[in-house]
């Protein structure tokens, strides 16, 4: 077949650049013929037949070094263990784009939470999560997040928490004076080895006061976490244990962050 196709002619029919085509050729992947008339590139039906494989396995996202080693050395069966190699990778693309999902799923479910209920008050049993309550020391939160972050976690976020002791927060309606600590979810929870595990809390069973609010960590005065001890008064509740705040968003334009609260109420 004495059939040739200029550089653009190729380029146009496979809809790749020109410098796409000399940089493979560069590479050593791909052939040309010149024209010795004008200088010109051209290619043969042969080299249209390389360039297909070239581009068919391109889109398989192989690197130019395995497909420069597919097409100059290797037989089927060297092909078919670089193909297997590549699936499992993409394999594990896939279980990273789940995870990935999972959590972008998350933390969207938050916000639209921290949108919708911001302020909005109902009574609820203890939340399943474990805790660890830390000191007023940033310092020794970060250097928990480090111990206990696992790589092989289901969701590997540490949700960073506040404590507001029940006597503070019937006096000062703040976050001035809270402890902090964090939490790890539940199927993390179980991973941990026996020594580890023993050093977390949960919320012990009672009812409880839940909302959503945002702070600055140091107003004089929050003014949900206000009407909060408000609701539950004129409920005709009373406080019978300390705040605790999961973290759930922030919003660097107004400078707060949200919590997701909880506090004990007395038996009625």
């Amino acid at each position: 077949m004495n059939e040739t196709w200029s550089i653009g002619e190729v380029a146009k029919l496979f809809s790749v650049s020109t410098d796409t085509l000399r940089y493979y050729e560069k590479m050593g992947l791909l052939a040309s013929h010149k024209n010795p008339g004008n200088g010109y590139r051209y290619y043969s039906y042969d080299e249209i037949v390389v360039l297909m494989d070239i581009l068919f396995f391109r889109n398989m996202e192989l690197s130019i070094q395995d497909i420069k080693q597919m097409i100059t050395k290797m037989d089927v069966g060297d092909i078919k263990n670089i193909l297997y190699h590549n699936q499992k990778l993409v394999e594990q693309r896939i279980q990273e784009l789940q995870k990935l999902q999972t959590m972008i799923t998350q933390v969207a479910s938050q916000y639209k939470s921290c949108e919708e209920r911001l302020g909005q008050f109902k009574i609820v049993t203890a939340p399943s999560f474990q805790y660890k309550l830390m000191s007023h020391q940033e310092d020794d939160l970060v250097s928990m997040i480090r111990e206990y972050k696992k790589e092989d976690w289901i969701d590997d976020r540490i949700r960073y928490m506040l404590f507001v002791d029940a006597a503070d927060l019937v006096e000062n309606a703040n976050f001035c004076l809270a402890h902090v600590g964090f939490s790890i979810e539940k199927a993390n929870f179980s991973m941990l080895p026996s020594w580890e595990a023993k050093n977390f809390l949960s919320l012990p069973e009672a009812e409880y006061l839940y909302t959503i609010l945002g702070t600055t960590y140091v107003e004089s005065e929050n003014d949900i976490l206000q009407k909060t001890l408000q609701y539950i008064q004129e409920s005709g509740r009373e406080v019978a244990g300390d705040m605790v705040g999961r973290y759930m968003a922030s919003s660097h334009k107004d400078g707060l962050d949200y919590y997701e609260i909880w506090i004990a109420l007395a038996k009625t």
